[in-house]
């Protein structure tokens, strides 16, 4: 009667085990599919973020284009008028003897240097324009591009740990079993 008691105790006792071990199981079954999730989420951040940090990079570049091409049409316009200034000049030291042809041609030298003088200063304005905003532009950039970059730190330093937590539920989880 003892023996088939301590048996029974220990088929009982067993079986809790068994119970248990199953609750320890599901349970690190399920961390393990939230972990595997967590992780695949903050992989995909990590990847917008780089998609956030390409694009910001493309952005610039293009600004700096443009940059560049208002400058050389500045230059090419103040060359204009440079040309202009010097037909001008050369056309008064000149001494014609038809003074309404001399008059006529002043006229239109000044009507051309005036829209040339025109076209380099709204060239001017503009490329100002262009250059404050970009300004702007680049301090938003560079702005978040530093948030991203901290949110990135963060989600791979969190990764690290739950891969950890996860190494370290399964290997609680085979100790216990054996």
């Amino acid at each position: 009667g003892e023996e088939i008691d301590r048996l029974q105790r220990r088929h009982v006792f067993n079986m809790q085990k068994l119970k248990n071990s199953e609750l320890r199981l599901t349970e690190a079954k399920q961390k393990m599919r939230d972990l595997a999730l967590n992780i695949k989420m903050k992989e995909e951040l990590i990847k917008a973020l780089v998609r956030t940090g390409k694009e910001a990079q493309s952005v610039s570049r293009q600004y700096s284009l443009k940059i560049t091409k208002l400058e050389q049409e500045s230059e090419q316009a103040r060359m204009e008028l440079a040309e202009t200034q010097k037909q001008l000049q050369e056309l008064e030291s000149k001494e014609l003897k038809d003074i309404p042809e001399k008059a006529k041609l002043q006229k239109d030298f000044r009507k051309k240097m005036d829209a040339a003088k025109l076209k380099v200063q709204r060239q001017a304005t503009e490329l100002e324009q262009n250059v404050a905003q970009m300004k702007h532009q680049q301090t938003q950039l560079q702005k978040q591009l530093c948030e991203e970059s901290e949110k990135k730190k963060q989600l791979e330093a969190e990764i690290q740990q739950d891969q950890q937590k996860f190494n370290v539920g399964v290997f609680l989880f085979l100790y216990d079993k054996n």
